[in-house]
């Protein structure tokens, strides 16, 4: 365990902040991580944005907390998040182990997925590196021939996803079901095999946060050698980030009159705060919490962190960090899912396509 220097003064600030009251026993000021190493969490492969985001937040992280311990990204694919989410949720409350949590790792179990018994409301929230608005496309590459939306319409499309529960698979279905498209899904990819596989013709398409797909292949955007068909932001955010290749690609809404599909894009767009979000296990006493928080705010403060996020994960303009209050509420907002639009969601994005 860490050495932890106990006071009264966290329950006002707990108290302050909106987040769960702790016993006395975990008030404190103080922790410390001096030669310790903590393994931090994570539900993807590595290579893939998450990765980039937990590995720059890592590195920032492990700077400024005290002591200044080693952070070793822990890499579990797989199993939409549920076995990465239940090595988290077990983990020592003792500040050893953190997580990435983003807000696809909270579904599983208000849907109830198999073995999902974790809780996200009763993990210990640090706080959120912003992913900034939602840059979610539908690309397709020149050579398949999808030039329009109606050439979308017009044949089958082959799309490509890492599998039935992850986000480019849920958006892929959304979008497919607001256009009308007839898609062959062709999943189990990592995001450097799906780029592979677009240039070899395996698949059409992926969709793609617009930015991730840009820094990984910036060739592709600059000669636009692919088609930037729909976005998933909303028509006031549009384009998804600046270039000529993004400058008239319309907002998914704008094609759908159903309530049910409107809430969904719109519950999209509101996860900006959920995609570097940072989490301790369960119990984790407000002490070592509260140095998290300091260490997250302090990291992102620095100009050295706006540059790594940018250059590695390659979201631009960096959006800053939400603090553990303001995640707090977006999980609250998240995690709160009404029957028809919990069912809609589940046939999207957790049903394999038929």
């Amino acid at each position: 365990m860490f050495r932890i220097v106990l006071s009264t003064i966290m329950l006002a600030a707990c108290l302050n902040l909106g987040l769960p009251v702790l016993s006395s026993t975990d008030d404190a000021v103080a922790a410390d991580f001096k030669g310790k190493t903590i393994t931090m969490i994570l539900g993807t492969r590595p290579g893939g944005r998450r990765d980039r985001i937990a590995r720059t937040i890592a590195r920032h992280l492990a700077a400024n907390l005290p002591g200044q311990p080693t952070i070793l990204v822990q890499n579990i694919p797989g199993g939409k998040g549920i076995p990465a989410q239940l090595k988290f949720s077990k983990s020592r409350p003792d500040g050893s182990v953190a997580g990435i949590v983003v807000s696809s790792d909270m579904e599983a179990p208000y849907f109830g997925a198999p073995g999902a018994t974790y809780k996200p409301r009763e993990y210990k929230w640090v706080g959120s590196v912003r992913t900034g608005k939602q840059r979610n496309v539908l690309f397709t590459t020149k050579k398949s021939g999808f030039k329009t939306i109606d050439d979308l319409r017009s044949r089958e499309v082959a799309l490509g996803a890492q599998g039935v529960g992850h986000r480019s698979y849920l958006y892929g279905r959304l979008m497919a079901e607001v256009l009308g498209l007839k898609v062959r899904w062709v999943l189990g990819y990592s995001t450097p095999e799906m780029y592979l596989a677009m240039e070899k013709g395996e698949i059409d398409g992926r969709v793609n946060d617009s930015a991730s797909f840009k820094r990984d292949r910036p060739d592709w955007v600059e000669k636009q050698e692919v088609v930037a068909h729909v976005a998933m932001s909303l028509p006031e955010n549009l384009p998804p980030i600046p270039g000529p290749l993004f400058a008239k690609t319309p907002a998914l809404i704008t094609f759908t009159d159903k309530e049910i599909h409107k809430n969904l894009i719109r519950k999209m767009n509101a996860t900006s705060r959920l995609g570097g979000s940072v989490a301790l296990p369960p119990g984790t006493p407000e002490s070592i919490r509260a140095a998290y928080e300091k260490a997250l705010v302090t990291a992102g403060e620095d100009p050295k962190f706006k540059k790594d996020w940018e250059k590695f994960v390659g979201i631009r303009p960096y959006a800053g960090v939400a603090d553990s209050a303001e995640v707090w509420e977006a999980v609250k907002i998240y995690t709160d899912w009404k029957p028809a639009i919990m069912k809609e969601f589940k046939r999207l994005g957790h049903q394999p396509p038929k």
